[in-house]
Order: C-alpha cells, then structure tokens, then sequence
C-alpha cells in the first residue's frame, strides 16, 4: 500500500518555487553553499519531490525536477547578486525551513511566511545595533591588553564612524568602497586622536577599530566550500575575501600615509601595556563576539552561545601563549579553528540552523587584524611583505580549521547514519533471530516436558 502523496504532481513547480525562495534568502544572507543546497532539498522532500537536482555557486541557484507525469522536466534558476550578512533573516529562513521539514506548515503557510519574512523587522532596535559594533570594538581592544583610555578611544572612534556607515550600507555602494572608506574613516580619526597627544597606543585602537572590517565571513565560507569540493563558489568566496581585504588594507593605508604627511606616526604593539590577565580576557573576549554577533543580526540566544564559543576559541589560540609560551601559534590557532568548527556545527544541528549564526562571530578575534596593521605600519616592504605573507598564513589555518571541523562533524553524522545505527539494527536482529527465537522455543519444549500450557493454566 503506497502512502498518499503531500502534493499533486501539478503542483510541483510551486514546491520547486518554494524551496528556491527558501535557498535564496539562505544564500544572500551569509548561507554556506552545502548548507543552502542541504536545506532546498529538504523542503522540497517534505513536500513530496524526490530526486530533486540542486546546484548552488556563489552567486547562482539551479533546482531542476523531473516529474514522470509531465511532458518535461521543471526547472528555476535564479540570480542571487546582492549577498549581505544579515543572520537575523538567514536565521528566519532556516526556521521557515525547519517547520517545513516538521511538517508544521503547509504549501500556503510556508508561502505566507516566505512573504512574511521579506518585510520582517530588525532583529533589535535601532540604538542596540547602533552602539554594538562599538561596544565590540572597545572590547577587542581590551581584549590585546589595550588601557581603559584605549578602549574608550576604540568606543569613540566606532561611534563617530557609524552613522557614515550605516548611511553607505544603505546605498547602492559595492562592498570593496565601503570597506575602504570605513577602514579609512577609522585609521584616520585614530591618527588624529594620536596627533593630539592622547595617551593612547594608536596600534592598538586601529585594530580594533579594524576588526569589523575584516572579511572573516568570506574567508571561512571559502575554505569550507573548497575543502567540500564546491570549487567554483569556494574560489569565489576566497577571491572575494581577498579583493575585501586589500579593500580595508588600502583604505587604512590611505589614511596613513595621510598622517605621515601631518609628521603623526603610529605605533604598534602586539600586546597592550595593560595586565588585565586571562579571566578578564575572556570576559572581554565574550563581550567582543557576543557584540559582533548582534551587529550581524544573530538572535539573542544564538549571540550568548557565539560569544561563549568565541570567548573559549581565544583563551586556546591566546590563554595558551600566556600559560605555555614557545608553543606555535599557528598550531593554537589551528586547534581554537577547529573547535570552534565543531561546536558550531553541532550547535547547528541541534538548533537545525546555518553554522554561521555561531561560527562566523566566533572567529572574529582570530582573525589577523593586528598582523595586517603590523604589516601596514612596517618601514621597510620586505617588512611589510613578511607581515602579509603571515597574516595571509594566519587566515589560511583559520579558514582550513573551521572548515576542517565542520566536515569532522558532518562526516561523523553521516557514517552514524549510514553505518552505525544500520549495523546496530543489523545487531538488534540477530540478537531476536539467534537468541530470542531460540530461548523461546527451548522455553516450550521445557513446558510441554513439564505438562506446561502456556495459553492456559498448568494442568492438575
């Protein structure tokens, strides 16, 4: 007996549609590329399409489905040009996709809240992501053992940035120029606070006020795509975290060579002159990331557990310097990767939901900011080489790391499903079959000896 099907097979082009509108608003909001082509094949399943084909690029989605009862097979294709990391609508999207797959909404339903999520409000008030990129930009300075007057500087200099930037996200503006003058903005207004005599370390207030810039975003996306052998939208993503990175990189350049011309001269220091030790730090840490994360439009919940995986992937790369010094840093830093690409994946799989929410805000003081700002600040360029030769070494362990760990975790769900829980029923059966069935045939033959009814009481 054949189950009914959920849909009437002219229905399908209108399944079809729906699971693109579902991976299209993964993809554009900071979606990976399995994770899009993941969830646009299980909504189409939850509807009753099997066999659907899906191809995901960096920019492009392709869903084709070949219904035997029509006269050719359906397929949609549809241009995504416009990418922004807005994880408050990715998160939706992935909700919107769960309900489907628990078969809590219908065809209509899951429509209305495709339409509904168009025109769905930020994830906070205006004034909390106004001031959050600053609050987690003070606390990255603090974070490198920035002073107080340090950190405030970082908090100022984000705040005056703001409405500038906020006025740019909104404007047709490519992401390279924005980048460029943000970046710009920020080292400039940095160069002036030191111009002034402040006493502060200008190093290490760029830095921080450079972190938000930097494509942590692109880059782990990119090596996660490539080591899972989407070349195409792996090698895109990667060529776009690099053309954002020498976007900042010149922007902050930019301003720079500007401050020389004024006889300014920053300084850098890889460690501030403040000792708050490693429970501050990683209270710091928790602060910066768990910010970030609410300036990308994380939910509150989501933002809590970002910031504690944040905060304890930086007390690994970092904590572990300060307790055992003459370790690598870059096998720390590999290792903070990697956990923090596990713990995001089953995070993800818990909440059935895009790992970015908890990976991409996680790793945002691991990247090599302070190494781009050495490098940047160096006097020679064989010194300002070696710096972003390292720092491109950096992002490259980062990006391998993460990646590594969330295929751990998939690959490691996988086998269980297709191997072990097969193999443990396998198990289960033999047990009834070689040992169940025997005993209870032993079990009757003792009773018939005994003059045994068991359908009946024992004969007198």
């Amino acid at each position: 007996m054949t189950s009914k099907p959920l849909i009437e097979s002219n229905s399908a082009s209108r399944v079809l549609r729906v699971a693109m509108r579902t991976g299209v608003n993964l993809l554009m909001s900071g979606a990976q590329t399995d994770d899009v082509e993941e969830t646009i094949t299980g909504v189409a399943t939850a509807f009753g399409l099997t066999g659907v084909q899906v191809a995901v690029t960096f920019s492009t989605i392709s869903v084709s489905y070949d219904d035997p009862d029509a006269t050719g097979p359906t397929t949609l294709l549809h241009l995504v040009k416009d990418r922004t990391s807005d994880f408050w609508r990715l998160a939706g999207a992935a909700s919107i996709a769960r309900q489907i797959a628990d078969h809590e909404l219908d065809l209509d339903a899951a429509e209305a809240e495709l339409d509904a999520l168009e025109h769905r409000p930020p994830a906070y008030n205006r004034w909390i992501m106004f001031i959050a990129p600053a609050v987690s930009a003070a606390a990255s300075t603090l974070v490198f053992n920035g002073t107080i007057a340090d950190s405030a500087a970082t908090f100022g200099i984000a705040l005056a940035v703001q409405p500038a930037l906020a006025a740019l996200d909104r404007s047709t503006f490519p992401p390279f120029f924005r980048l460029v003058a943000g970046a710009f903005a920020s080292a400039a207004l940095v160069a002036l606070l030191v111009g002034i005599g402040l006493p502060i370390v200008g190093g290490l207030v760029l830095t921080g006020s450079l972190l938000r810039f930097l494509p942590g975003y692109a880059l782990v996306s990119g090596f996660r795509d490539l080591i899972g052998q989407s070349v195409i939208s792996g090698t895109a993503r990667l060529a776009e975290a690099l053309l954002l990175a020498a976007g900042v990189a010149g922007g902050t350049a930019a301003a720079l060579a500007l401050a020389t011309a004024f006889n300014i001269n920053l300084t850098v220091l890889r460690i501030g002159n403040a000792e708050w030790g490693l429970a501050l730090g990683v209270s710091g840490a928790f602060v910066a990331v768990a910010a970030f994360a609410v300036r990308l439009g994380v939910p509150a919940s989501a933002s809590i557990a970002a910031g504690l995986l944040g905060a304890g992937a930086w007390l690994v790369a970092s904590g572990v310097q300060i307790i055992g010094r003459g370790i690598d840093p870059a096998l720390t830093t590999l290792a903070a990767a990697i956990g923090v690409g596990v713990i995001g994946r089953l995070l993800a799989r818990r909440a059935q939901a895009p790992a970015a929410l908890w990976v991409v805000p996680a790793v945002v003081l691991l990247l090599p900011g302070l190494q781009m700002v050495e490098a940047m600040l160096a006097r020679t360029n064989e010194e300002r080489i070696a710096g972003f030769i390292g720092a491109a070494a950096t992002a490259f362990v980062l990006g391998v790391g993460v990646a590594s760990g969330d295929i751990i975790v998939t690959t490691a769900q996988r086998l269980r499903s297709s191997v072990v829980e097969p193999a443990v029923d396998a198990v289960a059966g033999g047990v009834d079959v070689f040992v169940v069935t025997p005993v209870e045939r032993a079990a009757g033959i003792a009773a018939e000896r005994l003059g045994i009814n068991r359908r009946s009481t024992p004969k007198k």
